[in-house]
Order: C-alpha cells, then structure tokens, then sequence
C-alpha cells in the first residue's frame, strides 16, 4: 500500500504543483540522493540544512530513477525545461513539508503509539520496549536506530503499516519549537520521559526551559510514565499535566511513587535482583546488568509494561535475554582481507536498507564483492512470500554477489535469491562448522538478537589482541560540520588526512570516503604512496601532495595527484619532467616561506619563481603558506606579520601572471581565530577528529578516536616487590597491580612508565607503574575491585588525550600518530 498519492501532497501541505505527468503513489521518502530507492515510486524531499542542500542533488536523484520531487520555493526547478516525466512540488519549507506529509499519514492510523524523549536512553529503552512488546503484539513498529531529529522522525514514523499493532517511536531536539513539530508528526498515544541532563542543551536558556520543550511530546497522550526522582521533570509534568492527564511514578527513593525500586546486586554473578512494589503487590525481577544505566533504563520499561497488562512471570522471561545493545554500526578487518560490517543485533527491513547504504558507501574498489549474512526476519507486519520478495529485490539493487541465510524461514525462501554462491544454514552453529570461505570481501553481517549472530562476526574478523582503536565516523561528520558553519559561504575546505588521518585509518581510507561523502573540497596528504593508496581505492576528490620527491612525478602525474611546490629547484625538476615526457598542465600548490622557517619559496626567490611559472606548462592551483603560531595569543603578532607577507607576495605572483589561483594560510586553529583570513581555502586538521583543539571550543567538538585493551591478570604484590623491567617501581606498600596487553610497540610510550601516564577502569583512573614493555604495561589497581577481562580505556572523549599529552610534555599529533597498525581499527556510525 502506497503512503499516499502526490495528490494529497498539495493539500497537505499547502504546496504548489508546477509539474504534473501522473498521480502516482508514494511508496518511499527519500532525502539522500547517495541512498538507493528500495520502491518504485519514491519522493525526493530537497532538505535544505546548514551545509547541504538537497537541490544541489536533485539531478543525480533524478538518474537514479526518481520521478517525483518536493522542492523549496526558491529553487527555479530546471530539470523541467529537460524532462517531462516528473512531477514537482513548490513549498514553503520542505522540511515542514515533510513533516506536515508524514503527520497527515500517521493520522490515518490507529493504535497505541509509545512516545518516548528524555536526555540518555531513549534508543536502548525504544529497543528493549520493542523486544517485549513484539512478543505480545507480533506486528510492532519502531524506530530505526536513532532516528529521533526533526528529520529522522517523519522517516521512522512513515515505516507505519496498516497492519501494524503497536508502535514505539523516540525524539530528540536541540532547540525551542522542535517538539512540538515532532509531537505532530508522532501522536502518540502514551509518553515516557527518561531523564534530563546537559546533552544538547545549547538551544534552551535553561533545564528548565528544556523540559518543558520536550514535553510537549505528551501532548495527545493519555497517559506518561517518568521517574519521579529527577525532581525538576517531575515538577514540571505535574505542572504541566497533572489535572488533565494520568501520570505514572516511580521512584528508587520515595515510597510515595505509584512504583517503588529496590536493587541489589547478585554476589559472583553479572546480575541484579530489583524489586517493585506497589500499594498492592510487592515483584521480584532478575535482570542480567549491573550498571545503574541499565537498571533505570529497565526499570523505566517494567513500569510501562506492567501498568499496561503484562504478565510479572512473561516479563521475566524476557528479561533474562535482553542483551546490551551496541547502538552503531562497526566496520573490522576481516580475515584474508576482508572487510566485516558489524550490525548484528537488529534486522528490520528499514534498517536492512541502512546498512546496505552504509555497505556501498565504506565499500573499497579492491574488494568488488560484496556478501550479505542475514538471519530471519523476526515480527515483521508483512507476509513472508512478500517479506523474501522485497529483500531480494533490495539485495539485487545493490548488487550483492552472495548471501548467507541464517534460519528455517530464509532458507524455505531461498529460491527468490538470484546471488551465485549463495549459502544457507538453519543455525549459527550449522555456519561455524561449515564455514564458507571469505577472501577480499566486504561482509554484511545483519540479523535478529535472538541469533546471536556476533558469533559468525568473530569467527570471521580479523584475529588480534585486545587492544582496539574505536573511530566514530558520526563525531568526524559532526566535527567536520562544525567547522563548515565557521567558514564564509565561498571558502573551500581541504582536510588533511597524512600519517593515515593522523593514525585514525588503517589505511586511511575509512576517514577519507567519510569526509568524501560529506563534501570535502580537497585532500592533503604528506607523501605521494599515501595519494596513490586513495586513488586506488576510489578517492576521486583532488589531492595535495605536501612532500613530493621528483622521483615520484611520473605516477604523480598517472595518478591525477598535486604536489606541493617549495623550492625553485623542485620547480625546476618538475618542468624537466613535464618536457620529457609531454605531459601538459598538470595542477600544482606553491608554498611560500612567511615565517614558519620549514619548507617555502622565500621572498627573495619571487622573481625568479614568476619568472619560471610564464615559461611553464603548468596550473597554478593554490598558492599558500603555514601559520607558526595560530593557537597562542603569545604569537598573535607573528600570526598577522605572516598574513601581512603572504597577501604581499602572493599579490605580486598573480599581478605578474595574471592569474587568480585559490589562496589558503589557515590551519584548524587559524579557522577560529582569525577568520579574516579565509580567503579562498583553509586547511582543517587536528580539529577534524576533535582534539588538540583551544578549550574555549573543545565542548562544540566530539574526540573521534577511542582506545582501549583489557585486563589480561591481576596480582597481589608485596611491599618491597619490584615491578616491571630494572625494577623501576618498588611497591612501598601492599598492592594489586593489573597487566594489561598494550605496550610501546603498540604506541603506549615507555614514557607513560613509573606512574607518570594513568588509565581508566571503572571510570577510575589507574596510574602506570613500572616500565612500559614492548606489548604490555602495568597499573596499580588497588584501589578498586578489578577483574580479568574489565575494561581498560587508555583516552576517549571521557578521558581525552589532550591531557593524557601534557602529563608527558607531547602534543595529541604524537599519541595519535604513533598508534601501530597493529592496533585494530574498528570503525561505527
């Protein structure tokens, strides 16, 4: 069934048709022209954002099958003039559109629809919720993954079916007038707040103000649930609520709540016994977590639950399988060079979609194939035939060369799928005994919780120690977005990504097709095999080659690279090259020398440099120059004498030439602090992956890089026993120390020993003792109770690296970029 018919799109949204072939259905909503349609008849939204327009894709929406458009009242709609099988909608805003569309939709069905907000939780509470619901009403409907912004809510809530029972829905915002739009497009039925605290709190003058924002999701309820111990929502709901609406309690610390908590952890086992009691009954649950998020995140659904007719003994059940929920999707090296994409605990139809977007978009030129393994799809509203059908058809249009089902169901379908090689087994089990063989794929790994298909991922990934280097490839698009709003609307953007995006990459590919997607301008690296890598793996964005070697102009030239010129000598070689072998025009970056005393044409060499550019057959694509001392106000002076040198000669260069080739002299910090000097590019660094950064503007940024081991043995040791090679460390007391596996060739300095680098356990911060070894270190523990096998978190966003830096005199530059390749990458969205 169709969502509706483009006749409905002028009257609900107040819209203008300027074009009309057909009144076709509306199958689909699309706002990424990268993304695929996965129906016949989709509709192209233009969302117009704060560093993307939807419009500027419209033509490429357009070659992909797209017929159907809804664009602002702006854009003069010029695919007109050249096609005549469209059909196009003027509106005031297409957001709102969106959101006005999806609300008329939701309208038309009725069921119970739970609306979930709150600060921490909403997606794992939406995705435990799904997992008791789906029991009892086996067609329910949520949100994929955190589709909770003013955008990703019209998505999930158009995923609504007919035929479904129930639906879970959450929303987040960021700013005043947000919910209210959202609550529009949502209705719900039943509210659930789960807590407040300091994310997102720029756009609100106070918590307060917040609050009260996101409760107006409750608006249409009837009812809403919410933990009466964060006072201030409290408050406000009883405010705001209380003589018009039910409103459900419940408390870890006042008995007076509808349902009071009380938890206690279970001795040796991972588990927590909770109780709730209620002016009536007094319930006994077994949860399988420890941690206090967890339990409130529980304890938030049990009370939802239990007010709406569930059975104690049947939640129980539930309870027990509930797994943690890693909310990303994760790419891993693979065995014999595969790539493996982690996504294993959800496996709806829409979020399919998702990870074969995320697929097609990490997916390297030298592994063409491409392997999806797939689990049943478990409380799907359509019917199996159809169900099978429509996955085909997906994994077909995004050229999937195999599949691997796991279950009866996918297996009784097994004649829709096409793919050659295609493989299926009843259980995980049945695939680990006969495991077929991978070589240089890229492996889809998707499928229901109940699965466990984690099992076939670490069968298959690449083996290394415990030591892992997390990348958030969602932190360097918001970092890199946030520097966009800092820039004038014309200046360009060149990321550096040298040193493996400043040891962040295995091979820096991971990074690069990230910030490829997003719209980067230009590519800077340090050395022409970091260039060449890129190119063969499908970069195709223009290349800056900073330390180019003569040697290396021929596949330079082959491999449509940049170099950077710094010297009249190597200009010179570069023209010899040029004339041997005809090569005509290739593009080039002069540096000039204005103060940072490093590689640069110096003033004094202008002439003779103007004098070599008339007779050669080359582009002059940027001219640029370092800054020293961007960062300190201590150098602000040197900062404004280099800007002043470099206006003046670059001045003189195009005077002489007559030419007009991109200027560029700002680093990450000069972006900030000296926006005067933009001019017609600027050079983003450190600041991409959201460290080394001034403090004033650390908080608008998100550290992309998170690493951490494991515990590998704890040990009691007495005073007076050494520790660690030359018996650097003496324990002056009793003690217990932790090993743990990352030493000095994994990038963890040796000078981080003897107390002066420390980790985290716990949250706790451990310090170092004894010398770093080659692959393990030691750190005291004695002040918590630690185990074999707890995690240990050398820098995250929690414990930056920043200050991990100054407590051994470096820079962040250093600690990233001294990581070992050995480290395993594991990449998330």
């Amino acid at each position: 069934m169709p969502l509706a018919y483009f006749h409905n799109l002028a009257t609900v949204t107040n819209g203008l048709v300027v074009m009309e072939t057909n009144n076709l259905p509306i199958t689909e909503i699309i706002i990424d022209s990268r993304n695929k349609a996965a129906t016949p008849f989709p509709l192209f939204f233009a969302i117009t954002g704060v560093n993307h327009n939807g419009h500027d894709y419209i033509e490429e929406a357009y070659a992909k099958g797209i017929r159907q458009f809804v664009v602002d009242d702006g854009y003069k709609p010029s695919i007109i003039a050249h096609y005549n099988d469209l059909n196009v909608l003027q509106v005031a805003n297409t957001l709102e559109a969106l959101q006005q569309f999806v609300a008329f939709y939701r309208s038309k069905h009725v069921l119970p629809v739970l609306g979930i907000t709150g600060s921490n939780g909403k997606t794992i509470i939406k995705e435990w919720m799904h997992e008791f619901l789906s029991r009892a009403y086996y067609k329910t409907v949520s949100t994929p993954y955190s589709y909770n912004s003013q955008v990703g809510v019209p998505l999930a809530v158009s995923l609504l079916r007919g035929n479904h029972k129930y639906a879970i829905f959450e929303a987040g915002i960021s700013k005043v007038g947000e919910m209210a739009k959202l609550a529009q497009v949502i209705q719900p039925t039943h509210g659930l707040f789960t807590n407040i605290g300091p994310a997102h709190s720029k756009g609100f003058n106070n918590q307060q103000q917040k609050i009260e924002e996101k409760a107006q999701l409750f608006n249409s309820c009837s009812t809403i649930y919410y933990c009466q111990d964060h006072q201030l929502i409290h408050a406000t709901l009883q405010r705001l609520y209380g003589a018009s609406k039910r409103l459900k309690t419940w408390s870890f610390y006042n008995q007076s709540a509808d349902y009071f908590l009380v938890y206690q952890a279970l001795v040796n086992e991972n588990k927590t016994s909770l109780q709730m009691i209620t002016p009536t009954q007094r319930m006994t649950f077994l949860i399988p977590f420890r941690d206090s998020a967890s339990i409130e995140n529980i304890a938030h659904c049990l009370v939802y639950l239990l007010d709406n007719g569930f059975d104690q003994a049947q939640l129980q059940c539930c309870l027990l399988q509930l797994k943690s929920i890693p909310m990303r999707i994760t790419l891993k090296a693979g065995m014999h060079g595969c790539q493996v994409i982690d996504d294993s605990y959800t496996n709806e139809l829409a979020s399919i979609k998702v990870a074969l977007d995320f697929m097609h978009q990490q997916q390297k030129t030298d592994k063409p194939s491409k392997t999806v393994i797939l689990s049943d799809i478990l409380q799907s509203a359509t019917p199996d035939q159809t169900l099978y059908q429509e996955l085909a058809e997906l994994l077909t249009m995004y050229q999937i060369n195999r599949l691997i089902g796991i279950g009866p169901v996918i297996g009784h379908h097994a004649s829709l799928f096409k793919m050659q090689k295609s493989a299926f087994f009843n259980t995980v089990e049945a695939f680990i005994e006969n495991k077929p063989y991978f070589k240089d794929e890229v492996i889809l790994v998707k499928g229901a919780r109940t699965f466990q298909l984690e099992r076939i991922v670490q069968a298959i990934e690449k083996h290394t120690h415990g030591t892992i280097l997390e990348i958030d490839l969602g932190a360097l698009r918001d970092n890199f977005s946030f520097f966009k709003t800092k820039l004038q609307e014309q200046t360009k953007m060149m990321a550096m990504v040298k040193a493996s995006s400043y040891g962040s990459g295995s091979d820096g590919f991971e990074i690069v097709s990230t910030l490829q997607r997003y719209g980067v301008d230009y590519l800077g690296v340090a050395y022409m095999d970091e260039g060449i890598h890129l190119r063969q793996q499908g970069i195709t964005i223009p290349i800056m080659v900073m330390n180019p070697t003569s040697d290396g102009f021929n596949a330079m030239a082959y491999y449509n690279l940049e170099p950077e010129i710094y010297s009249l000598e190597l200009l010179e070689e570069l023209c010899c090259f040029l004339t041997e072998r005809a090569i005509q025009n290739i593009p080039i970056h002069i540096k000039l020398e204005t103060g940072m005393c490093r590689l640069g044409i110096e003033k004094a060499a202008i002439d003779q440099l103007v004098i070599h550019l008339k007779t050669a057959n080359l582009h002059v694509a940027s001219i640029f120059s370092h800054l020293a001392g961007s960062e300190a106000k201590d150098h602000d002076r040197h900062t404004l004498l280099q800007a002043e040198r470099f206006l003046t000669m670059t001045d003189y260069i195009e005077s002489k030439l007559g030419i007009k080739p991109l200027k560029h002299l700002l680093n990450t910090n000069g972006i900030l602090r000296f926006p005067q000097f933009q001019f017609d590019m600027v050079r983003l660094g450190i600041g991409l992956y959201g460290v080394g950064v001034s403090k004033a503007i650390q908080h608008d940024l998100t550290p992309v890089s998170r690493l951490k081991t494991t515990i590998s043995q704890i040990k009691s040791i007495k005073k007076g026993d050494s520790i660690g090679y030359n018996r650097q460390t003496i324990a002056i007391q009793d003690m217990t120390i932790a090993t743990i596996p990352i030493g000095y060739a994994d990038g963890f300095s040796r000078s981080f020993g003897c107390g002066r680098g420390r980790v985290a356990i716990q949250n706790k911060y451990c310090p170092v003792v004894g010398n770093i070894c080659m692959d393990m270190a030691m750190v005291d523990v004695s002040d918590i109770q630690a185990k074999r096998g707890d995690e240990v978190i050398i820098f995250s966003a929690e414990h930056p690296i920043d200050e991990l830096a100054q407590r051994v005199g470096t820079i962040s530059y250093e600690l990233l970029t001294q990581i070992s390749q050995r480290v395993k990458r594991i990449y998330y969205n």
